[in-house]
């Protein structure tokens, strides 16, 4: 019998609220996999589906009702995470290419007839979102989110997968809460209440910093999650509990005790954040609205992991990237998540 590794499942002082559209895109899912993702090739395309990747927008925007409003989110959260797992260990040349012309169709250009079907998805997203009333300047944020997901997130994530070595905590908590994605999903905050946060207000320090942290709560919430099939990944080595692990020669059992206490801390300080906000004036409703969201994408999404079935963090959840094989190391342990009390 194998040895079994207890993973503590993070916990939060905030509710989760089930979505009333939770399984409003499973079938279209499906069609978007087979129409827009058959570059991927049948196996990942087959392995997509069975990931329930669809529903997570519907976890993290648990108090939209409006499945038009939902529809554009949706692809969003497929296209990022498509995109992230196909261009893993890409040369980064190729990355920003592709970088860069997803800026301009998500910012207003046609796709041409010859370009792979990422491309379709993105933007019949933004012609959705401009049908729902989103303002320019919020298409351009969400265009340049995007972005800097890619380049200071993938791109520099991807350096240290080729290199297989370990960055500076610090280092790592930057580029980490860039290459989860989530400061640019976090933009969908807007689209689901149904209203854009104005430039000025978003740019703010504090709003910023709340970003900042609930991105890297998912981060590290993702780390836990993620923490077998990274364990058995021949290429996929950045994560926070590996890192303490492989860079302060720590015990597995320290490094996971370790790493929940940095999330801890974390979930506080955006706790004490978001009861003492600054004042937004006309707009302070839909600011404290705009936080309280953030903190509903942290809890509702811990949820997904755990309830909704994914097959995403086990052995035939493994995706091939354009590059290289995702091959699985075999383990000599079984993994068990325990909820903390």
């Amino acid at each position: 019998m194998k040895e079994e590794l207890q993973i503590p499942i993070p916990k939060y002082p905030w509710a989760y609220i089930p979505s009333p559209l939770m399984f409003a895109f499973d079938e279209i899912e499906k069609q978007w996999i087979e129409e827009d993702y058959a570059y991927l090739g049948p196996e990942s395309m087959r392995r997509y589906i069975n990931q329930n990747l669809v529903k997570v927008s519907a976890y993290m925007s648990p108090t939209t009702s409006n499945p038009d409003m939902l529809k554009p989110i949706c692809r969003f959260l497929l296209y990022e995470t498509y995109f992230d797992d196909y261009v893993e260990i890409m040369p980064l040349e190729e990355i920003e290419a592709l970088r860069d012309r997803v800026f301009e169709v998500m910012t207003g250009e046609s796709v041409r007839p010859d370009e792979i079907g990422i491309f379709r998805q993105m933007e019949q997203a933004r012609k959705e979102w401009i049908a729902n009333g989103m303002p320019q300047f919020w298409i351009e944020r969400m265009a340049k989110s995007f972005w800097e997901f890619i380049t200071y997130g993938i791109m520099e994530e991807s350096r240290f997968k080729i290199s297989k070595t370990y960055p500076t905590l610090a280092r790592f908590l930057l580029i980490r809460s860039r290459s989860i994605g989530q400061i640019a999903y976090g933009n969908m905050i807007d689209p689901a209440v149904g209203f854009a946060l104005p430039e000025d207000i978003y740019q703010h320090p504090a709003i910023q910093r709340v970003l900042f942290l609930h991105a890297i709560i998912i981060a590290i919430q993702n780390d836990f999650a993620s923490i077998r099939k990274e364990m058995a990944s021949e290429s996929d080595n950045f994560n926070i509990i590996l890192l303490f692990h492989h860079t302060e020669h720590l015990s597995f059992e320290e490094s996971l005790a370790k790493a929940m206490k940095l999330h801890d801390d974390f979930v506080t300080e955006l706790e004490e954040i978001s009861q003492c906000l600054p004042d937004f004036g006309a707009y302070q409703k839909e600011a404290e609205n705009y936080v309280y969201h953030t903190k509903l994408m942290v809890t509702c999404l811990n949820e997904w992991y755990y309830i909704s079935g994914t097959k995403r963090y086990e052995p035939e959840g493994f995706i091939t990237p354009k590059y290289g094989v995702q091959g699985e190391k075999p383990l000599d342990f079984e993994v068990k998540y325990i909820r903390q009390d």
